[in-house]
């Protein structure tokens, strides 16, 4: 039984490093098309700045409603 439940654990932790490997981005993609490139530089500025915007928004809105 405790060997079992290691196996399911395993398989669990193990599944996304095996499955994953089909949805790797390909660096080249930005190379074909000018487009794709600035569509791909707008997206990691969005990712990159929407944690800082959300806690800072957070962070805001606790100091409005608290002063």
């Amino acid at each position: 039984m405790r060997n079992l439940k290691f196996v399911a654990r395993f398989l669990i932790a193990a599944a996304p490093a095996l499955v994953s490997s089909s949805a790797w981005a390909c660096p080249a993609c930005m190379v074909s098309n000018p487009k794709t490139a600035a569509t791909y530089l707008g997206m990691t500025l969005v990712m990159s700045a929407l944690p800082i915007l959300l806690v800072g928004g957070i962070g805001y809105w606790l100091w409005r409603r608290h002063s």
